[in-house]
């Protein structure tokens, strides 16, 4: 049986490793903070110790074993909490990452009542690991291989329209729209494209707007 002790000194490591994950999501402006996973973590913890104790006290008084899927209905719930945060917004999923981190925090809750504290707080260093170390990884190749849009506005100059262009194919760039038209009492032109690689597209801006003749480049 677990005493009152080990009780308090579980929950208190379960409130620990929730405070330490919940303070990284929420220094980057994470909807699920400190708040959040100490309490997912604390909870799960509560629910698996009391599905250890009953089946240690049904299968004493009784001499059968207790259904102890209490800890499985935990994971399921999460997922729900979980679910909450994921955003969608165009072609682009948000709130993935904090998904799997309240996950992550349940499940060891459930380990930290089970007892299992050197599982926990392997995990513990490994979730860490993975939201601090891998994050930077992960921009990384964001700026690689994510697709920015920019459009370009010219002055409506045949020999500039053409030279923006042939330039642009130089850099193997996908051009999406090109025109020539006349708007309100000034001619214009406008060009639209997308590229791949935040360091391609700040160099091409930058030697857009050495061009004379242009007069606004936008970039998303």
């Amino acid at each position: 049986m677990v005493t009152g002790m080990q009780m308090a000194m579980r929950l208190l490591f379960a409130t620990a490793v929730g405070a330490i994950i919940g303070f990284e999501r929420q220094t980057k402006g994470h909807p699920l903070g400190i708040r959040t996973n100490v309490l997912v973590c604390v909870s799960a913890t509560t629910i698996m110790m009391l599905s250890k104790a009953m089946v240690a006290e049904t299968f004493q008084l009784y001499g059968m074993i207790a259904d102890p899927r209490l800890a499985q209905q935990v994971i399921t719930g999460i997922g729900f909490l979980g679910a909450g945060t994921i955003v969608h917004s165009d072609s682009n999923i948000k709130g993935l990452t904090t998904a799997a981190t309240v996950w992550s925090v349940g499940c060891i809750g459930l380990v930290i009542g089970f007892g299992w504290y050197s599982l926990a707080l392997f995990t513990t260093v490994l979730v860490f690991s993975a939201l601090f170390v891998m994050d930077h990884i992960s921009k990384r190749i964001d700026r690689k291989s994510q697709t920015y849009h920019i459009s370009v506005t010219l002055n409506q100059d045949s020999k500039l329209f053409f030279d923006v262009l042939d330039y642009l194919r130089g850099w193997e760039v996908s051009i999406d729209h090109a025109e020539a038209v006349v708007e309100g009492e000034g001619d214009a032109a406008f060009i639209e494209f997308h590229v791949k690689g935040m360091e391609r597209a700040q160099t091409l801006i930058n030697n857009l707007k050495r061009k004379e003749g242009v007069l606004t480049i936008k970039f998303r």
